[in-house]
Formats: C-alpha cells, structure tokens, sequence
C-alpha cells in the first residue's frame, strides 16, 4: 500500500508536532512572574569568567579563580569583613520511648486493672505495718 502524500516524516516535521509550547508562568494572583535582578555575584561572574577563560583556555578552575577574585573585588559587599564557617550540626539526641501503650484498654479490662493495682498497693501496706507492729 502506498503512503499518502499528506504524511511527512521529516525531523522538522516530527519536532514541531512534538513539541510543548510553555505557559508563562504566573503569581496566584494571575500576573505573569518577572525574573529577579541579577546579584552583584552574578554580574561579576558574568563579566570576569569570560576575560578569565580567554587568558586560560582549556583550564577548568574558572570558577574558583572569579570566587577568589570576588573576595578583594569592591563590588562585594561582604570585603573585609570573616568568612562564615558551617558548623556541623549536632546529631539530635534520642528522646526515650514511653511504655505505655497507645491503644485504649475496653473499659471492663481497665477497671479491673484499676483494682488489682489498688489491692497490691493496700496489701503492701498492710505488710508494712505488721512488721512495724511486731518490732514494737
């Protein structure tokens, strides 16, 4: 069977019909977002990484070179002033697991436990006193 004209299976033709346009995207309020202004980083970057990897080519430590520039520059705000260390955080200290149980006892069951454990009690008690009566 022959193909039809109308079919064309060109890359171009495949692209543009696979393709996503993007949607603009935009604040809760419907207004479409605007990009933030470039810091005064990003334009020293911008500026002196192109003059460095003219004077260095095939190097790779551009970026560590513009930091360390960036340092003495008096377009940073920060010169003169200590470089902040990270600290390391501290590990969180284990908080003990209670023992009671979560679940909820039936009512019967609870009660009863209620008087054995007032029993125990009262028969300590009552032990306690026997043997300070008898030393008398």
């Amino acid at each position: 069977m022959a193909k039809s004209a109308t079919v064309t299976k060109t890359k171009t033709a495949t692209k543009k019909a696979t393709t996503k346009t993007k949607a603009p995207k935009t604040n809760a309020d419907g207004t479409e977002k605007t990009k933030r202004a470039p810091s005064a980083y990003n334009l020293f970057v911008k500026e002196h990484l192109k003059t460095w990897n003219a004077a260095n080519p095939g190097s790779k430590e551009g970026m560590k070179a513009v930091a360390a520039m960036w340092a003495d520059s008096p377009d940073n705000p920060n010169r003169g002033k200590a470089v902040k260390s990270k600290a390391a955080k501290e590990p969180k200290e284990k908080t003990e697991k209670k023992t009671t149980k979560s679940k909820a006892k039936p009512k019967k069951k609870a009660e009863e436990e209620e008087e054995e454990d007032e029993q125990e009690e009262s028969d300590e008690e009552d032990k306690e006193n026997e043997l300070a009566t008898s030393d008398d």
